[in-house]
């Protein structure tokens, strides 16, 4: 999931014409909606939308800039609608009704520092632009590097003393915790759309952290083989339903079951996984759960446990969780970052790669927030579950 280097041309026209020349650069798959072949990685494509008089790409440099890039540029001389007034401008769509009929309109002062103020002819709508793609005073990349370090083990202080004296940028703990609030449910359904591979052997376990001085349970469910951690749950007690849910939360994560899963001595897990992971066996019914007597036994559980020993080294250092989403916010920002950034010693790779997921190379806190965040497109895969009367494991990929 690498990007192109969005530079601005100084001729658009070019290799915009230069697309249109080849022939098989663009694909129509309706009179809104055209997909262009990237020029410098040929096995990427950017989709061109048009909504009223509103165009769009999903290239780096239009969704940095708001401009008119050379995709856009080369679907409208195709179809002979010539060059855009804004091309070279720095003109942007208005955010009330998308319309392109937009004027510069002064300036606007404040703390963060002058800005470009912008009045819609069409609707009369005044908006500011704000530098990063996903209009916040910051640039995506800072808020990409205020989660690694705190999901790295920085407090919210640290993490805003860090960029006032690396970067001579003043940003408020509270912001770094609203852009956690903001982004991480994002960033953890994207990553369970990615549909991650796993194999037969499952491992739950649940540890216990304090929230507001009383203790709350978390539920963990580990892939044996890529060590993927599937799903994470938080309860106040530890009832069937919780264990239930957590095992819920790993189905939709992977389109694979397992045909064990080993847990710890708690009553709860038996029927919470003979309801939610039985299979057939001939004409048997089968319970995978698989029960461990000992940390000694040859059958363990301390794969998870070893799992549960990191989640600990990060909670430990804080002062103390808050409210009903603090532990909530931690716990899956914590997965995604255990997933998809932090390398497994054991594997040499994180354990997304190891699920057969393409690795986000670069920066990968700030991929993981640009491809979060993009439009759910209508092609998207969606993991639905479908239990035949042979055997409840099999499941189909739907795309809606």
């Amino acid at each position: 999931m690498q990007f192109d280097s969005f530079t601005p041309w100084s001729d658009s026209r070019t290799p915009a014409l230069a697309i249109v020349a080849r022939g098989d650069q663009i694909r129509t798959v309706s009179p809104t909606w055209h997909e262009v072949r990237s020029q410098s990685r040929p096995d990427r494509k950017y989709e061109v939308r048009i909504r009223r008089d509103r165009w769009s790409c999903s290239c780096p440099f239009h969704r940095s800039t708001r401009r008119v890039c050379i995709h856009i540029l080369a679907i409208r001389l195709r179809d002979g609608l010539g060059e855009p007034s804004e091309v070279g401008s720095p003109a942007y769509d208005c955010p009330g009704c998308g319309s392109t009929r937009v004027i510069k309109f002064g300036r606007r002062h404040n703390v963060g520092g002058s800005v470009h103020r912008f009045l819609c002819r069409a609707c009369g709508t005044r908006f500011t632009h704000r530098p990063g793609e996903l209009r916040l005073r910051h640039h995506t990349r800072t808020v990409a590097l205020a989660l690694d370090l705190y999901f790295r083990g920085l407090s919210l202080r640290n993490v805003s003393e860090h960029f006032r004296q690396a970067y001579s940028v003043r940003v408020s703990p509270t912001t770094i915790y609203r852009w956690i609030a903001q982004f991480v449910p994002g960033a953890t359904r994207w990553m369970d759309s990615l549909g991650a591979r796993t194999g037969e052997q499952w491992n739950i376990d649940e540890t216990v952290v304090r929230a507001d001085g009383n203790p709350r349970w978390v539920w963990n469910v580990v892939d044996a083989t890529t060590r993927f951690l599937l799903a994470t749950h938080v309860s106040r007690l530890r009832r069937v339903r919780d264990a239930r849910a957590v095992i819920r939360k790993a189905k939709m994560a992977t389109p694979d079951l397992p045909l064990e899963v080993r847990t710890d001595g708690l009553g709860a897990y038996r029927k919470a996984i003979g309801e939610e992971l039985w299979f057939r066996s001939g004409g048997e019914v089968v319970n995978p759960h698989v029960r461990v007597p000992s940390i000694r036994a040859k059958k363990s559980n301390n794969l998870i446990e070893r799992f549960n020993g990191t989640e600990k080294d990060r909670v430990k250092v804080m002062r103390g969780l808050h409210g009903r989403k603090g532990p909530k916010l931690l716990m899956e920002g914590l997965r995604v970052h255990y997933n998809m950034v932090r390398g497994h010693g054991g594997l040499g790779k994180t354990p997304a790669v190891a699920a057969g997921c393409e690795d986000p190379s670069g920066f990968r806190w700030n991929i993981i927030i640009q491809e979060a965040t993009r439009p759910h497109l209508r092609g998207q895969a969606e993991i639905v579950l479908v239990t035949t009367t042979d055997h409840p494991h099999v499941q189909s990929t739907d795309c809606r």
